[in-house]
């Protein structure tokens, strides 16, 4: 009985998966290309359909991405030799299996009665010689016992239990004949012991095992970490073996293609003429393919078509320098928990308090590349459905490969496609000018900000304008009575307050508080906006604290402890204030004190709000 859990990526993931995506495109290319032949030296293998195609990639923790007809059950055939020869090391140690099985490649056919002439013994795994000597070293007592071990292993490879296609199993039995000719020579060197034909009919029986591209791809997930499957978490090969298996795979997994194979897609990999093909990229995921048609050599043609092309496409060749996956989302947060820096009055405040989940942030660490980016797809996936707004950091991501920007350009394709929008924080120019040659006409300036607050403030601001025209951008000045800090001031006690208040104008550039100065005179920003900057030690700069925007107080601490100014408080633009002299505000209290209490109240409040705010980002850095 043949069982598959349903594919791992749902209708709902597939639309913001440039992965799936890409072998979906890289099916529907190769479809309808029936170059190739079926297999007929084996009578039950020439009855394949040529139409049928699937392809799945399952990663190392356990994703699966599969299209076509991924599911169709076939025979294993050759593709079963790298994992019996894992259970042969398991079952009797690496160099009593270097003494009957070389690992040097051969550029003889797969069925070749050719032996290393220096021992006698097979040149390796991969081909039918070194397959049935290794087949021979499996441990048990008789031949059921044998078979039921393989059977477990493979389902066990798999994460599904498997079966064996009895037709294929008699067809191979039947016309077997030279495979019972290298048994037979094997014997005569020492190379196999009695009782042959039990190791041929277990042989035949491995060859025949039913699987899909999917368990295929599994099966090459479980090597790629490193022998536990990454499915059901099982161990199904012991760790030190796995090198020498893909070893074996990436020297002479692909017969006399084995060469090229390696320099134009440098993946480990097997094939079987069953039209089935396994890669592994170590760390990251593995491969399955299935199409019967095979090429010249005996690999199935549109298989190698779909590992050559994913292989330039994602940057996967195994030499190529990259560094180990990690986790790359470092912290996420939303827009509730963490603001701008921009400073908004109450009504602002309140869109954001109700609309601030829609701006997502992922923080990233680490090189960005294939494996990487596959991770933060399927992270994105998940939450695509709660945000409009997502912003990436990769302040901490030092290199962005090429396969990388490719998947950006195809992200941002398909969340603008969903209606929403993609930023990119800390990006350097270099990289925003690589990202813009991957794909110069779906990226604007509007993708790219200098940093995290700059990429949430625009954010927020196309939160607030959805609501309508904003105090932001109001052109006419915020009357007095409208300002944040004299709420609950009635007509009577702003009436008694005007007289006491100026009016100044600046320039944009014009420097309105000074760090260290008397802090002798509380602002109310009627027009434009200001920036709070805080000097940096040694002469280093300034570094930015808030943007006041208009409708909000600063300087207000004067109010508080009259002493000295903290900051500097720079005109981003053409600003108007009002201008309130703490000496004169102090009189009018003197004989009006509900006024004072009243402005120190709603300064309380705003402290206590931009508390909660700090309280809610430092909790969220330690999530």
């Amino acid at each position: 009985m043949h069982q598959n859990k349903a594919d791992n990526v749902s209708e709902h993931n597939a639309k913001i998966s440039p992965i799936l995506a890409s072998l979906q495109e890289i099916h529907a290319k190769y479809q309808r290309d029936f170059s190739g032949k079926v297999a007929t030296y084996i009578p039950e293998l020439a009855e394949a359909d040529p139409s049928l195609f699937g392809i799945a990639l399952v990663t190392a923790d356990g994703q699966v991405y599969q299209t076509g007809d991924a599911n169709h059950l076939f025979t294993i055939q050759s593709i079963s030799k790298p994992f019996v020869y894992g259970v042969a090391l398991e079952d009797q140690g690496l160099d009593y299996v270097l003494s009957k099985v070389g690992v040097e490649p051969t550029g003889e056919a797969f069925n070749s009665i050719v032996f290393d002439e220096r021992h006698n013994r097979p040149f390796n795994p991969m081909v039918n010689a070194g397959a049935i000597a290794t087949t021979a070293l499996i441990k048990g007592t008789g031949h059921d016992q044998r078979l039921a071990r393989l059977l477990e292993k493979f389902s066990d490879l798999a994460g599904t239990p498997l079966s064996i296609d009895h037709a294929v199993y008699t067809s191979e039995r039947t016309t077997g004949h030279r495979n019972r000719a290298i048994a037979y020579l094997e014997l005569n060197f020492g190379m196999i012991d009695e009782p042959v034909n039990e190791h041929l009919d277990l042989y035949f029986e491995q060859c025949s095992i039913l699987v899909n591209a999917r368990d295929l791809a599994v099966m090459a997930a479980t090597l790629a970490n490193n022998g536990v499957n990454p499915l059901t978490g099982k161990r199904a090969l012991d760790e030190p073996y796995v090198k020498n298996v893909l070893s074996v795979m990436h020297s002479c997994g692909m017969y006399d293609y084995a060469g090229e194979w390696s320099y134009r897609i440098g993946l480990p990999a097997k094939s079987g003429v069953g039209g089935g093909i396994i890669a592994v990229l170590p760390g990251q995921f593995g491969i399955g393919t299935f199409s019967a048609p095979l090429d010249e050599q005996g690999n199935s043609y549109r298989g190698i078509q779909v590992c050559e092309e994913l292989s330039e496409r994602f940057r996967l060749h195994m030499f190529q320098s990259r560094a180990a996956t990690g986790i790359v989302v470092r912290r996420s947060y939303r827009g509730t928990t963490v603001r701008s820096k921009r400073m908004r009055g109450a009504a602002e405040q309140s869109i954001l308090d109700r609309k601030g989940e829609l701006i997502c942030v992922y923080e990233l660490q680490g090189n960005l590349f294939f494996g990487t980016m596959e991770q933060l797809l399927r992270r994105l996936s998940a939450d695509l459905e709660s945000f409009s707004y997502l912003i990436l950091d990769v302040k901490r991501s030092a290199q962005i490969d090429e396969c990388a920007r490719t998947l950006l350009a195809q992200m941002n394709d398909m969340l603008a496609a969903a209606g929403k929008r993609l930023m990119l924080a800390h990006l350097s120019d270099a990289l925003s000018n690589a990202l813009q040659e991957t794909r110069e006409n779906e990226w604007t300036s509007d993708h790219f900000f200098p940093d995290t607050d700059s990429a949430l403030e625009w954010c927020e601001n196309q939160l607030i304008l959805q609501e309508g025209p904003s105090v932001a951008v109001a052109r006419t000045p915020v009357a007095l009575a409208a300002m944040d800090i004299v709420a609950g001031l009635n007509a009577d006690e702003i009436a008694l307050l005007e007289p006491i208040v100026g009016e100044a104008h600046f320039s944009a550039g014009d420097v309105i508080i000074r760090e260290g100065d008397p802090a002798d005179t509380l602002f109310l920003l009627a027009a434009g906006s200001v920036t709070v900057c805080l000097r940096l030690a040694n002469g280093q700069g300034k570094r930015r604290l808030s943007t006041i925007t208009p409708g909000l107080a600063f300087g207000e601490l004067a109010l508080l402890d009259g002493g000295a100014r903290s900051a500097d408080v720079i005109a981003d633009d053409a600003a108007m204030c009002y201008i309130v002299p703490i000496a004169k505000l102090e009189t009018l209290a003197s004989s009006h004190p509900e006024i004072r209490t009243k402005l120190i109240f709603n300064i309380g409040r705003e402290l206590a709000a931009r508390l909660r705010r700090a309280d809610g980002e430092i909790r969220s850095l330690a999530e």
